[in-house]
């Protein structure tokens, strides 16, 4: 019988192997390649498809903060993992440390797959031109005869695939539910997108021809519409039919400034303030369709193209039409010369030397409007420094604004509450990434645009009960409103007793 001392080293004998195999599992190791795919799968994990340095090698590299096994080499946060997801790019030559992937992963696919937390680039991709991304290396086919449990279905490897362009040409009758409404399931969204099937073996519809065309049509025309009724935010109370396009905004939030606040009061002091105002759509919409002084704060110093202002003067004149009860179709209405009558114009003794003349007067006039068709610019941010370099025009400015302007959303919620001025802004991309420090005040964190209107309304409050708010507020809690366009159009603003 064994003693106890024997039978100890027997049990360390038997699990010093397992201690060696783990150590060598998590054991990290290097490897140089190109990334030749990439894929986001979801919030906490993506990978790339690495081309190593060794002939016809490839290899699936994990990036993931969802892993729970025990011992791992490093571990990834959800912010982190964003952070290194950023820094991929297809055609970018890194070097990285990986270890073994999960034994689930290693199990589906046929080729080598590792896990890595990070990695370091050793050569941008060249030139313009996008890299010309690789298939992904996929899954290996599970076949599983005993059953037939949807859990156990694997996607197919490449393998099944044809990108040859011959093969995808397959013209078949669409199937409809009804004699004008196609079930869309039926049909290769692929193809109707591209008129591109990667798969050899696909089993959805793929129509040509003017039936193409049709599908086509109606398949864009349903999916705007889906993603318009997607991206309506709750409670909003106006119906989708009701809004105007997106590229209307300007228009639109111009209208709301001057019916909710007045153009007296919009024209007071220095007059508004048009933050991150980029080519200054809005402060073109105040001052000339509007009658309102505003002032671009743009920190980007933008080339000033003339078919820009063609193209804004246009749209202005053809608003202001509408308006004043036309159709909008007079482009020109600013232009003396197009006064004249057309009688005048096809006068039959009319030399065409005079015509020639009558050309050029327009085009004189034109280059004239459109020298006179600017707003005042400063190239600077919205920041304490502001206000100090630029006081005259900070303290006496009527209002600051904002239109979806990306980073500058908040500095400009911050600093009309510290300093007790007037604001309205449309927020739009939240930054969650840039800003991780964000919280609401119940703890939350602010991730997506509803949170971030939250986490603004919040402002108020917090910088009231801090004291940071720069004296008594004159000015009513902060509200928020709906404008009737497509896409973010939750409106912020503040105003003073005056308003």
């Amino acid at each position: 019988m064994p003693t106890a001392t024997a039978h100890h080293e027997q049990v360390q004998a038997q699990k010093q192997p397992q201690d060696i195999n783990e150590q060598q599992q998590h054991s990290p190791i290097r490897l140089t390649g190109q990334i030749v795919h990439s894929r986001r799968c979801y919030k906490r994990l993506f990978f790339i498809d690495l081309r190593t340095q060794e002939p016809n090698n490839r290899c699936t590299i994990l990036f993931r903060s969802d892993d729970t096994r025990s011992n791992l080499p490093r571990s990834l946060t959800d912010h982190d993992l964003v952070s290194c997801w950023k820094k991929v790019r297809c055609g970018d030559t890194i070097n990285l440390e990986v270890f073994d992937a999960s034994q689930d992963e290693q199990a589906c696919r046929e080729h080598e797959v590792y896990q890595a937390t990070d990695f370091t680039v050793l050569k941008a991709w060249p030139g313009d031109d996008p890299f010309p991304t690789e298939p992904a290396m996929g899954l290996k086919q599970q076949v599983n005869t005993t059953n037939n449990n949807s859990k156990n279905k694997v996607t197919a490897s490449p393998s099944t695939y044809n990108t040859s362009p011959t093969l995808t040409t397959r013209p078949t009758a669409p199937t409809t539910a009804t004699a004008s409404t196609p079930v869309w399931t039926d049909y290769c969204k692929f193809w109707i997108n591209s008129q591109k099937c990667l798969k050899q073996d696909c089993k959805k519809l793929h129509p040509t021809g003017d039936d193409y065309a049709r599908i086509q049509e109606m398949w864009v025309r349903e999916r705007t519409l889906a993603r318009r009724e997607r991206s309506k935010l709750q409670d909003d109370p106006h119906s989708i039919p009701s809004k105007v396009p997106h590229s209307q905004r300007a228009f639109i939030f111009c209208r709301w400034l001057v019916d909710t606040f007045g153009r007296e009061y919009l024209n007071s002091g220095s007059g508004v303030l048009d933050v991150a105002g980029g080519k200054g759509e809005i402060s073109l919409f105040l001052k000339h369709m509007f009658g309102v002084h505003s002032t671009v704060v743009e920190p980007n110093v933008r080339k000033d193209k003339s078919y820009q202002r063609r193209n804004l003067m246009d749209v202005i004149q053809r608003q202001l039409d509408i308006e004043a009860g036309g159709d909008g179709n007079i482009h020109q209405r600013w232009s003396p010369v197009q006064s004249t009558s057309s009688a005048e114009n096809q006068q039959e003794d009319e030399q065409k030397d005079e015509e020639v003349d009558r050309v050029k007067e327009r085009r004189r006039i034109k280059k004239e409007q459109e020298a006179q068709f600017v707003v005042p610019r400063l190239c600077t941010i919205l920041d304490e420094q502001f206000a100090v370099d630029q006081k005259d025009v900070f303290e006496s400015a009527s209002i600051l604004i904002g239109m979806h302007p990306d980073q500058a959303t908040e500095p400009i919620v911050t600093m009309a509450l510290k300093h007790n001025k007037p604001f309205a802004v449309v927020p739009c991309c939240v930054f969650a990434h840039e800003n991780p420090d964000r919280r609401l005040i119940d703890g939350g964190e602010v991730k997506t645009t509803l949170d971030f209107i939250q986490y603004l309304t919040e402002k108020d409050t917090f910088m009231h009960e801090s004291g940071g708010g720069g004296g008594p507020s004159q000015f009513e809690p902060v509200s928020r409103q709906f404008l009737p366009f497509d896409g973010m159009n939750i409106v912020l603003f503040r105003g003073g007793t005056t308003v």
